[in-house]
């Protein structure tokens, strides 16, 4: 994959450390993503569970991670490359809020349970988080802060009413 895939995104405007890092990446998230799933299948072994069905289940717990290399191919800064201590920091936590928005919203569970409405809210404030520039990551942080502030006041009113 780095001989034929990487010179592609390289040619693409990719840097060649991000572009052999999101290689790299694939390559190893192919150890969970059927058909080839040697991990799930090296699992599914060991707790005596269906091979397929438990690579699906784990390709359904990783899809967020699926993510991952495109915010290098998208936004280097993650790799260090040509940022400032500000740029990584403020893009490593606007990357790991959009991560865990998406994985949140993609497994229906913030702090709580999340219906429908809330999981694509959560789902597309975490991508907007992913999306280099401030005005993206801005929406992304209030619809995933709405998220949690209307489940965290949801946790209060269901303890108050349990409680009376």
């Amino acid at each position: 994959m780095a001989s034929t895939c990487a010179p592609i995104l390289i040619q693409m405007g990719v840097p060649a450390l991000s572009a052999h890092f999101f290689v790299f990446y694939f390559g190893i998230v192919a150890d969970i993503t059927p058909p080839v799933a040697l991990a799930a299948y090296a699992g599914s072994a060991i707790a005596k569970s269906p091979p397929m069905k438990t690579a699906f289940n784990a390709l359904r717990l990783a899809i967020a991670a699926f993510i991952v290399p495109y915010i290098f191919a998208m936004d280097p800064t993650l790799l260090l490359i040509g940022a400032t201590p500000f740029d990584v920091v403020v893009n490593s936590v606007t990357a790991v809020l959009g991560i865990l928005g998406v994985a949140a919203g993609l497994q229906g569970y913030f702090v709580r349970y999340c219906g429908l409405p809330f999981r694509i809210l959560c789902v597309v404030g975490g991508l907007c988080m992913l999306i280099p520039g401030a005005l993206t990551d801005m929406v992304g942080l209030a619809a995933l802060a709405f998220v949690v502030a209307v489940q965290i006041i949801e946790n209060k009113r269901d303890k108050h009413h349990a409680i009376a």
